[in-house]
């Protein structure tokens, strides 16, 4: 899918054929534009020079509607043509495309870190080749999605008076922490929830817990693109491989699944907790 800069003017040409890539005889089009959500934000309009017959239909999206919503690091537009075929039949098409701002991570939205950081951050840790060999957009596509896998650890309180509930005994009452989030506010991150947190309350976290972040979250954007083959077989249950004649052998038991992997966790060791606890808040 094409992606352009978002607030700028976007020129579609869009080849008028059907599914099979048969030339469409068009003797009239409108459009309509939507975003990813389905909500319009062109309506109707009828694109008055098109000529009947063309193979194309050019169509221009004003900078006005590839803008982005506070908050947003891409955005889909969707045209939508009407096509009129010998003014009787008509067949819908559709031109997608994707506005996305400068840099598409947008720290304590959807990533730990810039993307230039990211690549930074990879330059001291070894071993990467499925980084290395990966184009700027799968490593992109893999950092948001390693985001996903750690926000779902649960991590442990951190020095500071916002750590403790009001079932602790270390709880102090100037200690609370702002949040929208409805319930256990005054615990450190919502429980341990990273993916509660708003960018400004993101960014007052300490550098030891966000570098380690960054570091966590590169390991595990490697392993999504295909790195850490051997922890993958593991994963799936091998304990011998034979590369002569060809034999593997595989454990009975399920191995623990854990939304990151080993590596990544390590990282993250320090700051992870597995306990379950149940108290008033």
């Amino acid at each position: 899918m094409d992606m352009f800069s978002a607030g700028s003017a976007v020129l579609l040409s869009v080849p008028l054929q059907d599914k099979s890539g048969n030339a469409l005889d068009v003797t009239a089009v409108s459009y309509r534009i939507t975003d990813q959500n389905g909500v319009e934000l062109v309506a109707v309009t009828t694109l008055d020079d098109f000529s009947p017959g063309s193979e194309t239909a050019d169509i221009t999206v004003p900078a006005e509607d590839n803008q982005m919503a506070p908050g947003e690091a891409r955005a889909m537009r969707n045209v939508e043509l009407t096509c009129t075929i010998a003014d009787v039949n008509t067949i819908v098409l559709h031109a997608p495309y994707v506005i996305q701002v400068a840099d598409p991570l947008v720290v304590g939205t959807n990533s730990f870190s810039s993307f230039a950081k990211a690549e930074f951050t990879a330059l001291s840790i070894p071993g990467l080749t499925a980084w290395a060999a990966a184009s700027e957009d799968e490593k992109i596509a893999a950092l948001i999605d390693a985001r996903a896998h750690i926000v779902q650890l649960s991590f442990a309180p951190l020095n500071s008076n916002v750590n403790w509930g009001q079932d602790s005994l270390n709880y102090i009452p100037e200690g609370t922490y702002d949040t929208d989030y409805v319930g256990n506010s005054n615990m450190f991150l919502f429980n341990g929830n990273l993916d509660l947190l708003r960018p400004s309350q993101f960014a007052a976290l300490p550098t030891r817990f966000v570098d380690a972040l960054v570091k966590a979250q590169v390991a595990e954007a490697d392993y999504i693109l295909g790195g850490g083959d051997i922890e993958k077989k593991r994963q799936d249950g091998l304990v011998m491989d034979n590369i002569g004649e060809s034999r593997q052998s595989f454990r009975q038991g399920k191995p623990l699944q854990l939304p990151v992997c080993r590596r990544a966790l390590a990282y993250l060791s320090y700051f992870v907790t597995f306990a379950k606890r149940i108290g008033r808040c």
